[in-house]
């Protein structure tokens, strides 16, 4: 009651076998048990058949080469899209080099944002404050996926001063022009998903520790370095300066000294002198 041959099963669309007519099953069979299946099906198994029992062919193959549908192109450059564009990616670093150095958040923050909810946070910049550099960032995902969700802010007058819609994540960055409450706005206006966003926001432009600002044992070795190097030249400096004082003292009292002698010379000589004059006018008896 079996058919001979049996019907070719329909698993291997692929195959260039399965495109021929109904009347040529009978010489694909026997090619097929003589021979095995074409050049492209090398994997396949045959099952020869039992006594009593029908024929049965199983296959698993991979088509290599085989030019894509309009659909599945389509397809591919939707999930390149959806896996994020090199260039997209590439634009976001530069953003971040350009803008984000330094960054360092006050507020981070992950937080489940419900379908149709949105978040608000506020920065406050209070009155006589000079102009703030505001940056941060956002992203967005749902069942560990990226998922877009639409972020702006507004000023204190409520004028949208950044809006990214459809996006899953983002850079912003601006310089307040008037005190008051800055809004930040996270919206999910999907029906049924919900996201995962992670938010975060900072005040002015401090700057990180960088390589510059650590000191190294060799800069210290070279303060030292210079130092000592100061401290040997003011102290030449000094020894000269006072070594030229000191002959100066020297010859100073070199010539107070003789000029003391010279001068307890001419008293020694002036007193004699009078003594002897004295002791003439006295012993001369004329004059008595």
């Amino acid at each position: 009651g079996d058919r001979w041959p049996p019907p070719l099963p329909h698993r291997c669309r692929s195959c260039c076998a399965c495109g021929m007519a109904r009347g040529m099953q009978v010489s694909l069979v026997v090619a097929i048990l003589a021979v095995g299946w074409p050049a492209g099906c090398a994997d396949d198994a045959v099952t020869m058949p039992e006594p009593g029992g029908v024929v049965t062919a199983e296959q698993e193959f991979e088509v290599i080469g085989k030019p894509l549908s309009p659909n599945d192109q389509a397809d591919e450059a939707a999930d390149a899209a959806a896996a994020g564009s090199p260039k997209v990616e590439s634009s976001l670093v530069d953003e971040w080099d350009k803008h984000m150095e330094g960054f360092v958040p006050e507020l981070l923050l992950t937080f489940p944002l419900a379908p149709r909810t949105d978040e608000f946070f506020y920065e406050d910049v209070p009155e006589g404050s000079p102009p703030l550099l505001i940056r941060g960032g956002f992203f967005a995902s749902a069942a560990e996926e990226t998922s877009s969700v639409e972020f702006r802010i507004q000023d204190p007058k409520g004028n949208i001063i950044f809006e990214k819609s459809n996006e899953a994540e983002g850079l912003f960055h601006f310089v307040t022009g008037a005190p008051g409450t800055y809004t930040f706005i996270v919206s999910n206006h999907k029906w049924m998903q919900e996201k995962v966003v992670t938010f975060a926001v900072g005040k002015g432009n401090e700057t990180h520790l960088q390589a510059e600002h650590l000191v190294t044992v060799e800069d210290h070795v070279k303060a030292i370095d210079k130092t000592l190097v100061d401290i040997q030249t003011e102290s030449t400096y000094l020894w000269i300066r006072q070594k030229s004082h000191m002959s100066a003292v020297e010859s100073i009292h070199t010539r107070v000294l003789s000029f003391c002698v010279i001068e307890f010379l001419i008293l020694v000589g002036i007193s004699g002198f009078q003594v002897y004059y004295i002791k003439g006018l006295l012993s001369d008896r004329r004059v008595l």
